[in-house]
């Protein structure tokens, strides 16, 4: 029973530790590895009228029977001025001379469409999880977009556009990735060792067994099965980022079916 419970302490310790260590390491990875590739990947995709003629194509999309002006447009995307927000909604909905909606609703679909769009240039040479992280971020704050338009409308140079992509849209998609993949491998590696200290300096377990062995025996092994069940649903969360379309989404689907396992997925999910 003692060895039991060391050994059920020690795994809990080694996956703190790993969900702990992990994430620096991750970044650190992430910038001497994956960046430039990713930098290079998102300027293959950008020419100076990429951002104007996809969001063009967003807005005409919408269902308003607007018709973009597309010198407009890139007037209010490259020019030097502040708060193109606020000068983009004042043109959209001035577009047939009647609002489309109220400027707060205006602004969320505005928001959306940079979303949309970013989504779209990331995801020509790059995996759909980077393209939908970016579009994610996006969502989440899009203050960053104010910053990045007049670089995505840049006749000269389109780098610093990349560059602003990949280190604030696409990043947190390869820092997740490298973080899981940590967690696992020092996961099994600290398990591993902590497995054989225990074979080594302890001896079997030959304690007493009583009605309160049992119990104790119960909850350690409840607990133990949480952290094999966390470490699996790691795997899993690899395995579905790393495969196609069709695994993801069917991988999401089994998992939304399942009774216990679908809430350390969203606990993992959310490293």
């Amino acid at each position: 029973m003692m060895k039991a419970a060391i050994t059920t302490v020690g795994y809990g310790i080694a996956l703190a530790l790993a969900l702990g260590i992990s994430t620096s390491a991750a970044e650190g990875l992430y910038r001497n590895t994956m960046r430039s590739s990713c930098i290079r990947n998102i300027e293959k995709a950008i020419q100076a009228d990429t951002f104007t003629n996809k969001y063009a194509s967003y807005l005409e999309s919408l269902g308003y029977s607007l018709k973009v002006d597309s010198e407009r447009l890139d007037g209010i995307f490259s020019s030097q001025e502040p708060d193109i927000d606020a000068r983009l909604v004042k043109y959209v909905n001035n577009i047939n001379s009647r609002k489309i909606a109220d400027d707060e609703q205006t602004l969320d679909i505005l928001h959306e469409g940079y979303a949309v769009v970013i989504r779209d240039i990331v995801a020509q040479n790059m995996s759909k999880y980077a393209a939908e992280t970016a579009a994610r971020e996006i969502r989440r704050d899009s203050k960053g977009m104010q910053e990045l338009i007049p670089m995505m409308t840049n006749k000269d140079d389109r780098a610093p556009a990349a560059k602003f992509i990949a280190d604030n849209y696409t990043a947190p998609a390869y820092v997740t990735i490298y973080k899981l993949i940590g967690v696992l491998i020092l996961f099994v590696a600290a398990a591993v060792m902590i497995y054989f200290i225990l074979q080594q300096y302890m001896s079997r377990d030959d304690d007493h067994i009583d009605a309160g062995s049992h119990i104790s025996g119960g909850i350690i092994g409840i607990i133990k099965g949480c952290l094999f069940v966390t470490v699996a649903a790691v795997l899993v969360r690899v395995w579905a980022i790393l495969g196609s379309d069709e695994m993801l989404f069917f991988n999401n689907s089994v998992i939304d079916d399942s009774l216990v396992f679908k809430y350390f997925y969203t606990f993992v999910s959310s490293l």
